[in-house]
């Protein structure tokens, strides 16, 4: 039985529900010395499925462990920090995608350059093997801390919608990326290469980057690359693009915010993004949606709005109501493909 998903999920409520009963059945049965503790023992029990029950619940919609692996902390471990290989070399371990849970596919590879060894998975659009001659532009997609990338196959429910957008005529197929972002177990590197520690940055913008060029018929140049990301996510969508406006044409961040939250990470100047936007002007075009009841993002929104100026190019898009979730993210989604459409390259 997996982490995610009904059964789990349903065995968690019959579980709370059945606790109940049986303690009022049990309750009166136990005498004598042993009363006491068998009564607290079953109260505790009751408390214990209950909170399993909830925990289950949340984690089946915000998905913060994909698998008991993941719950036990051993998918992280497996993402060492190591040294960099030879610059401009191919991954030093096979990329070899297989097939995986909601239509994707899934590899494990260690990035040439960042050292960093960990999960990526890839969601091709029907046309993808419909017309085999066909290259398709790319969108990287981030989740927040804690998190797992299969969320946005799952909760966010990102290939369902792009594929109805793609029917109506109002978005373009895309390849779709999700790679681990959650490399350092216990910590939140909000994208960046941590100093001393994993070069998260150079891992999605190079080593991801050139085993899906290499592996899949994609687009070449960064018009062709966009990112698109909710929370802690939101904030590496918006980042690549205003850091490597050579590797990306556009972002679109879903209630992130714009400057490193992670203490240690505040000082690095680099990660400012108002700042950076002010300062270097990059040629990209970002997306800064969120809800005017998630609290703090439109202000943030309003920081980058007021740093930036052409080239850079920001749109907003706010909704009055919903709270920091992927129920309200999802909802944003038709928009955010359509709008991801007039920015990057068409498939041909």
């Amino acid at each position: 039985m997996g982490l995610l998903g009904w059964p789990l999920l349903v065995a968690a409520i019959v579980l709370a529900l059945g606790c109940p009963l049986a303690c009022v059945v049990l309750w009166g049965r136990v005498r004598g010395p042993a009363a006491l503790p068998a009564r607290l023992s079953l109260i505790l029990a009751c408390q214990a499925t209950a909170i399993l029950a909830v925990g289950v619940a949340l984690n089946d919609h915000y998905q913060f462990f994909a698998s008991w692996s993941d719950l036990a902390g051993q998918d992280g471990a497996n993402a060492p920090i190591e040294q960099p290989g030879h610059a401009g070399g191919p991954p030093s371990a096979p990329h070899d995608f297989h097939p995986a849970a909601d239509h994707t596919l899934e590899a494990t590879f260690a990035g040439a350059r960042s050292g960093i060894r960990s999960r990526v998975w890839v969601w091709l659009p029907p046309q993808y093997r419909r017309e085999p001659r066909r290259r398709f532009p790319v969108v990287e997609l981030f989740t927040g801390f804690p998190g797992t990338p299969t969320a946005w196959f799952h909760a966010m429910r990102g290939p369902e919608e792009l594929t109805r957008d793609v029917e109506k005529g109002t978005a373009q197929p895309y390849i779709l990326v999700a790679p681990t972002i959650s490399v350092w177990p216990g910590h939140d590197t909000e994208c960046v290469d941590v100093p001393r520690g994993p070069k998260v940055a150079t891992w999605l913008t190079q080593d991801v980057r050139s085993v899906i060029t290499a592996d899949f018929r994609t687009l070449p140049g960064r018009d062709a690359w966009g990112t698109m990301g909710y929370s802690t996510g939101g904030y590496c969508a918006a980042k690549l693009p205003v850091q490597y406006p050579r590797l990306f044409r556009a972002g679109v961040s879903l209630a992130g915010y714009f400057t490193p939250s992670t203490p240690g990470l505040t000082r690095l100047p680099d990660e400012n993004l108002p700042v950076v936007v002010r300062r270097r002007r990059p040629r990209v075009a970002l997306l800064l949606a969120t809800s005017r009841q998630d609290p703090g993002t439109t202000t943030a929104i309003d920081g980058m709005v007021r740093a930036a100026r052409p080239p850079t190019l920001v749109d907003t898009y706010v909704v009055p109501r919903g709270g920091h979730n992927t129920g309200v993210w999802s909802a944003m989604l038709p928009r955010c493909f359509q709008w991801l459409t007039t920015e990057l390259s068409r498939a041909h």
